[in-house]
């Protein structure tokens, strides 16, 4: 997208449109890398300019169950100062972000060494390899992509030996992200487990046999 800047020309009057060069989304820039949605957002989060934020979107008077959240990755306020990028929020209300030409230009800098780390660092676990390559095709079969959190909650049931470092490799979510994500799984285990105990414990009666329990259904 080709921006302009606009200033009002002192002895006419008139407002002065100036280009200021084309700013690109993240997906954008990925195809000029020859690379996806996902696997742009992965690079530029590890590079440092990218963090993951929530929203939440839940309708009005809705329930705790019909609750609803939004995690986007979205430019860090420290590169919009640089000059990196902008935050934009469409007329719609949907955000999205914008890379300048200055971002662009740093982002080439860095890619190939950014892009080379993250293969590395994952082929150097065995167990990251397969559970990465699992994930993939289990993301291939779905008809709606598992957000970041629900791709951390997936490897922690079929890979839990992954190591939390892998996962925010793997994920592309940040490694605080991630522990935030597993305090989640397990809090919520946790409470399960304590209604299951509580239920049992109001159902059970003693037999008259001195070894068996009866539980009532």
């Amino acid at each position: 997208m080709e921006y302009t800047s606009e200033t009002i020309d002192s002895t006419t009057g008139e407002v002065v449109q100036a280009p200021i060069g084309s700013w690109i989304t993240f997906t954008e820039y990925g195809e000029t890398k020859g690379v996806g949605r996902k696997q742009v957002r992965d690079v530029l989060s590890r590079l440092g300019i990218l963090q993951h934020e929530t929203e939440d979107q839940t309708p009005k008077h809705a329930s705790f169950a019909e609750r609803k959240h939004v995690t986007r990755r979205r430019l860090t306020m420290k590169s919009v100062r640089s000059g990196l990028g902008k935050r934009v929020f469409s007329i719609v209300g949907r955000p999205f972000d914008v890379i300048s030409p200055k971002g662009q230009a740093w982002i080439d800098q860095r890619w190939a060494d950014a892009v080379q780390t993250i293969k590395t660092d994952i082929t150097s676990s065995p167990v990251a390899v397969a559970a990465q390559v699992a994930l993939g095709e289990f993301m291939v079969g779905r008809r709606h992509k598992l957000d970041p959190e629900g791709q951390v909650r997936w490897l922690l049931d079929h890979f839990p030996n992954v190591a939390q470092a892998d996962m925010s490799r793997i994920t592309g979510a940040s490694t605080r992200m991630v522990s935030h994500y597993v305090g989640n799984r397990t809090g919520q285990i946790s409470k399960a487990h304590a209604r299951i105990r509580v239920t049992l414990k109001g159902h059970l009666k003693v037999s008259h046999e001195p070894d068996m329990v009866d539980i009532a259904c």
